[in-house]
């Protein structure tokens, strides 16, 4: 995880206005957690103008917490790290090592599903062209894309409703597998009991892919958008939240 860290010296400030030390450190304090908060939600929205299909997965896993008196915390979770931080090209290593991980007879596998009816916001330029493709073939077969099924007694039909082998010459391929090969149109419920639709194909990373040029990740460079973050909540207490505080204390003396 990665926290925000701010520190701001109370003590310090106050230490010259003795007569009015409890309301001045009272004021300090909420200012603080006024500002604390409004640092989590200029994280988010530099989330949304930055990030585009990664957005979702990079706001997901950012908190806001008050562990203790006084301290306030912005924290990215382990997920969206690779976001914030960066990544090298190579093998996707965190995907054979996720919970998803078996150990088979030639070795440590993984299988991945990938959701093909996200929202577009949420998909890449690729996986917005591969869901196109499929949506394409799966109203040819009048299927909807996000319609729910449901039965003869108008009841939602659960499981595995469709499987195809998709061809289409018209995405490259990088994988053995061609993407559209397996999808599958699932109906499931969620925890709430609603009727979820998924149009997912799986596909299965293993130790041997390493050696074969397969699940290589291009790399990127990390947006660092907490750095700018905090960077905009110094600014904004060192030029706007706390001489205005003290210029209201300074002028009651």
């Amino acid at each position: 995880m990665a926290d925000l860290d701010f520190y701001i010296d109370i003590d310090n400030i106050t230490k010259k206005f003795s007569d009015i030390k409890d309301e001045l450190e009272k004021e300090l304090k909420q200012s603080a957690e006024n500002l604390a908060s409004m640092t989590h939600a200029k994280t988010m929205e530099l989330a949304t103008e930055n990030l585009g299909s990664l957005s979702k997965l990079y706001k997901d896993n950012l908190e806001f917490s008050n562990p203790m008196d006084n301290f306030w915390v912005v924290t990215l979770k382990e997920p969206a790290l690779w976001v914030e931080e960066g990544r090298k090209s190579g093998f996707m290593q965190e995907l054979l090592d996720g919970k998803s991980a078996k150990m088979g007879k030639n070795g440590k596998y993984a299988v991945i599903p990938f959701r093909h009816n996200k929202n577009p916001s949420e998909q890449s330029e690729q996986a917005r062209n591969l869901a196109n493709e499929i949506k394409s073939f799966l109203r040819k077969k009048n299927i909807n894309w996000r319609k729910i099924e449901t039965d003869s007694e108008g009841s939602p039909r659960i499981g595995k409703l469709h499987s195809f082998d998709i061809d289409s010459p018209r995405l490259k391929e990088k994988h053995k597998t061609p993407a559209t090969y397996g999808v599958s149109v699932y109906q499931r419920r969620d925890v709430a009991g609603n009727v979820q639709k998924d149009v997912v194909t799986f596909r299965v990373i293993s130790e041997k892919h390493r050696g074969e040029g397969l699940w290589i990740h291009p790399g990127r460079a990390g947006d660092k958008l907490m750095d700018k973050a905090l960077d905009w909540a110094m600014d904004q207490w060192d030029r706007e939240v706390l001489p205005a505080i003290l210029n209201k204390y300074e002028n009651n003396e």
